[in-house]
């Protein structure tokens, strides 16, 4: 197998990323292995080199940045068989690793290299791939408007998030949606006012934002959590308790369990899949159990006797 290093010098502060490859190379020393190190300089080279060396053979890819990095290097990796996915965080946000024990361990170049990959699933967003969340409506704003925030000095990417949860307030929050899942429960539909839909397979996002606390990604289904529209007053205490999350037993929640959901907007809205944004009045969702292989640090499936990320999540 080849290792494959993708560092995102632009991830972050302090081009943390840059950090990695020293560190790896130590390793690489007194064990050799096939292995190179990529730097990229512009948006979506990531998916052009994961593409690439995926197609060469047996290649674990490692995404050496934040959320968008991973996203990029998903998309470029697609469903191969033959390749495996790494997460490095050295961004501002590495939501989908927050819920694990241990996340430290993922820091560890080394502790990767040595690491076993399992299957885990991962949401087909039209004609992109996502990891951990995708939705649309008022957290997509945020995410969108969050994009500038969290590049500017000294700001991290919860406060980014948080600036730009302030400025989506003062705007228009909730808009008609016309929602279709395929659930656990069978084919649902929904139509109204509504904050956002929500189509999760991870846990957190928005840079530690507890949207779908029940999300386990490999358990064979997404989680949809849809927010009823709210006065701007209700929705200061409604955001309070998401990012807790807390939020699953209020009257304006809906959770179902599934592997589809369409959702379809009167005017265009703001999609976001792992913080990358566009604008559509017609997006759905899938799942596609399974279908990537992600690393984990052995250290942290050693007492494991499964290969479930519920077990390592508790």
């Amino acid at each position: 197998m080849k290792h494959i290093f993708i560092l995102n010098p632009a991830a972050g502060k302090h081009r943390a990323a840059l950090e990695v490859q020293p560190k790896a190379e130590a390793f690489f020393e007194s064990h050799p292995m096939e292995h190179a190190f990529f730097i990229t300089s512009h948006p979506g080279e990531a998916t052009e080199i994961a593409r690439r060396e995926c197609a060469r053979g047996e290649t674990r890819v490692y995404a050496c940045g934040g959320d968008g990095t991973v996203l990029e290097v998903l998309n470029g990796i697609g469903e191969h068989s033959h390749a495996e996915l790494a997460c490095v965080p050295c961004g501002s946000g590495n939501d989908f690793l927050r819920f694990l024990p241990n996340e430290e361990l993922f820091h560890d170049p080394a502790a990767l290299i040595c690491g076993e990959a399992r299957p885990v699933d991962i949401i087909r967003c039209d004609d992109h791939l996502s990891l951990n969340m995708c939705s649309m409506g008022m957290d997509a704003n945020v995410a969108d408007r969050m994009v500038r925030y969290k590049h500017l000095p000294l700001v991290s990417g919860s406060m980014a998030y948080n600036l730009a949860v302030a400025r989506t307030f003062f705007g228009k929050l909730g808009q008609k949606l016309h929602i279709i899942m395929e659930t656990e429960q069978g084919h649902v539909e929904r139509e109204g006012n509504y904050l956002f839909a929500l189509a999760a397979n991870g846990q957190y996002y928005g840079g530690g934002y507890h949207g779908s606390p029940l999300s386990q990604p490999d358990d064979g289904v997404l989680d949809f959590i849809l927010i009823k529209d709210l006065n701007h007053f209700n929705v200061l205490r409604f955001l309070g308790m998401y990012k807790n999350g807390k939020h699953l037993d209020l009257p304006c929640c809906e959770m179902f369990r599934g592997t589809q959901m369409r959702v379809q907007a009167e005017t265009p809205a703001v999609v976001t899949a792992d913080g990358e944004c566009f604008s559509t009045t017609d997006v759905s969702f899938s799942l596609l159990p399974g279908a990537v292989s992600f690393v984990y640090p052995t250290e942290m499936l050693k007492n494991c006797e499964k290969s479930e990320f519920s077990q390592i999540g508790t």
